[in-house]
């Protein structure tokens, strides 16, 4: 992959950017267009708040016997559909407004209720008080990283990782190179002599 041809920083990246490096995956042979469409298809999947809101007694006491689902699927089908704090329609998932810690039970009620993004709800709870501080998410920023600037060795990759921003353990980093370990078996990847792993 040409890494030279994109933006140093993720935010400055244009959609020409992001459409430049899926191809470059796709023509590596890293993943293919029906495996990316797949993961992206399962994550538009609508949260499931059967289980996480309508099964929870906290909400169903403020509804009569066996009325929990219906009012809960009422207010999910007059949701906009999209993140409230980023606009995305990826991973979705019910998120208090005031949130639980503040409120306790009286928190669990419809009105109290709204649609966030995986992302945007985790960097609101108080444990991730840096959670917001790169522009992808963890997950995204670890093969981002990988992808884009290809450091050839773990204690590299470890220090992009946290420029960037990541905040997490040394295991994840320890984890996510598993995939430049992977990729080098199969003559996709280099990786230095002088790397830690």
């Amino acid at each position: 992959m040409n890494v030279g041809q994109y933006p140093v920083n993720s935010q400055d990246w244009s959609d020409a950017d992001w459409c430049g490096l899926l191809n470059d995956l796709i023509a590596n042979g890293i993943v293919s267009y029906k495996e990316v469409t797949s993961l992206v298809l399962g994550h538009l999947n609508p949260s499931q708040v059967g289980t996480s809101i309508a099964s929870k007694p906290t909400f169903q006491k403020h509804f009569p016997s066996r009325q929990c689902w219906k009012a809960v699927r009422q207010w999910h089908f007059e949701q906009i559909g999209r993140c409230v704090d980023c606009g995305t329609r990826l991973e979705l998932q019910a998120d208090h407004i005031i949130p639980k810690q503040e409120l306790g039970d009286d928190a669990d009620k419809l009105e109290n209720m709204t649609l966030r993004c995986r992302r945007c709800n985790v960097v609101r709870r108080p444990s991730h008080k840096k959670g917001g501080l790169t522009d992808l998410t963890a997950e995204t920023a670890l093969m981002w990283l990988l992808f884009t600037k290809q450091p050839t060795t773990y204690q590299e990759f470890a220090i992009l990782c946290r420029l960037y921003g990541m905040t997490m353990a040394n295991i994840r980093f320890e984890e996510a190179w598993a995939m430049a370990k992977w990729l080098e078996r199969e003559g996709k990847y280099s990786i230095d002599s002088q790397s830690q792993y």
